[in-house]
Formats: C-alpha cells, sequence, structure tokens
C-alpha cells in the first residue's frame, strides 16, 4: 500500500507495473470482470517504479528458502567465508 501511495496509483497498478519491470515476464495475465477493472489494470502502463521502490517490493514478495535448499545455501555461504 505505501508504495501505490507515493506513486499516486492503485495496489493493483502497483502490482501489474512490478510485473511488468521483472526480466523475464513478457505479459502478465490481468483478469477482469467489468470495464472498471480493466481500464484500472491499463493504468499500469506508461510509468515506471523507481529502483529502491521495485526493491522494496522485492523484498516483501521474497519466498523463504525452504529444504533441501537452504541447506546448500548456509553451506555456500560458509565456504565463501574458509577463502578469505
Amino acid at each position: 500500500m505505501a508504495v501505490a501511495e507515493e506513486a499516486e496509483k492503485t495496489p493493483a497498478q502497483v502490482a501489474i507495473n512490478w510485473l511488468l519491470q521483472k526480466p523475464g515476464v513478457t505479459a502478465p495475465i490481468i483478469g477482469t470482470r467489468t470495464m472498471e477493472q480493466l481500464e484500472n489494470n491499463l493504468g499500469a502502463a506508461g510509468w515506471s517504479l523507481t529502483a529502491e521502490q521495485m526493491e522494496r517490493l522485492d523484498r516483501a514478495s521474497a519466498l523463504p528458502v525452504s529444504y533441501p535448499y537452504d541447506a546448500a545455501a548456509e553451506n555456500q555461504q560458509r565456504a565463501g567465508r574458509d577463502y578469505e
């Protein structure tokens, strides 16, 4: 909500814009039931979130690393410290 308020956009517009700025996302699928929703979603085009806003949204949407990947990441971090 804070990013939407800063950008003076709706949360849906911010979410779609965030997706549009992500590498590998070529066309987010927006499901709408009304013309009002469609018009609101189309307001996600023609502007960009700042790098700081993108980073905040990335952190907020990050998924925790689960087993066994968490153990592998921990081992890699330990191995990196051993070489320092």
